[in-house]
């Protein structure tokens, strides 16, 4: 099975909810097979943010959008347009993930990065998306494009390894350190929501809110699948 063969869902409700809501049960089974493979380098969820398991178990996952996205570059240097939004949206899951194992939300990643409660009537990430796309329109310039150019998918992607990378950084017991640091959770926080800003804004260079949910979701049926075939 491959996102071709998946059906379209109707999201009732917040689309960033239910995509976290997605991403909790693929996890269930996910962590049972990492548990069995012996890489999973704690069980806890959320982890705890102080230990080097805890942090090592993040880390793990930041590589693996970046891994992603990677792929999704790969695919679009090919010219295979819908391989590269199907990898971006396999980063879209990594990236829900390691949020989750953090111990944060969408509504908390809204709060940290418009300084602002969500209001009810509120979709988090058509608000995302509607601002990413604000920002890309003050960056329209007709008399041609500038170097670096924030419209440019690499401008996105390398702000996104940034911004990973100084979410990481905020973790800062490495396996090898003898010593133990508390973890600055307002910067870990803060520079974990920045990531998810910078993630939509790369999503929605070419994807609507509507339709970044959507394949999701197909793509979620996919792994479903996989795990019930053991791929």
């Amino acid at each position: 099975m491959n996102i071709t063969h998946a059906v379209k869902e109707e999201v009732t409700g917040d689309k960033l909810k239910a995509i976290f809501k997605r991403q909790s049960e693929l996890m269930s089974k996910y962590h049972d097979i990492e548990l069995r493979s012996g890489l999973l380098q704690t069980e806890d969820c959320p982890v705890n943010l102080d230990d080097k398991r805890g942090q090592a178990r993040l880390k793990d996952f930041a590589w693996r959008v970046t891994e992603e996205v990677g792929e999704a570059l790969d695919s679009l240097h090919s010219g295979d347009k819908d391989h590269y939004y199907e990898e971006l949206i396999d980063g879209l899951h990594f990236l829900t993930e390691m949020s989750i194992l953090a111990g944060t939300s969408p509504e908390e990643i809204f709060k940290v990065v418009f300084e602002r409660e969500v209001k009810s009537d509120e979709d988090i990430l058509e608000v995302f998306v509607t601002r990413a796309n604000q920002e890309q329109a003050r960056f329209t310039d007709s008399s041609g494009p500038c170097l670096p150019c924030p419209s440019d998918i690499a401008f996105k992607v390398m702000n996104l390894v940034e911004s990973l990378g100084m979410t990481c950084n905020c973790l800062k017991n490495k396996p090898w350190k003898q010593s133990n640091m508390v973890t600055d959770r307002n910067a870990f926080y803060q520079n974990l929501s920045i990531t998810w800003k910078v993630y939509i804004a790369l999503l929605s260079l070419e994807l609507s809110a509507e339709e970044i949910v959507d394949v999701y979701l197909r793509k979620s049926q996919v792994n479903k699948f996989r795990q019930r075939s053991n791929y």
